[in-house]
């Protein structure tokens, strides 16, 4: 008798969070950056062992926006 025949099917969980997220400090993807249950506008990334704010992040982000919409308003080459 096969014992593995009568066993049922363990139903695995959809995968939830966001996977390559990279840290902000050390640009690393491959590292796990957490958030604090204590405080949801704390971050830790567990590549670099650094500490981040939401606001850090908010900042960043800011300065590529700028950037980005810069280059939306450059003209175009012509070849």
């Amino acid at each position: 008798m096969n014992a593995t025949a009568n066993k049922p099917e363990t139903h695995k969980p959809a995968r939830r969070g966001f996977p390559s997220l990279p840290c902000i400090l050390c640009g690393n993807a491959n590292g796990a950056v957490t958030v604090s249950l204590e405080d949801l506008g704390q971050f830790h990334c567990n590549e670099c062992d650094e500490h981040f704010n939401a606001d850090a992040v908010r900042q960043q982000l800011s300065q590529w926006q700028a950037v980005l919409t810069w280059c939306d308003q450059a003209p175009a080459v012509s070849e």
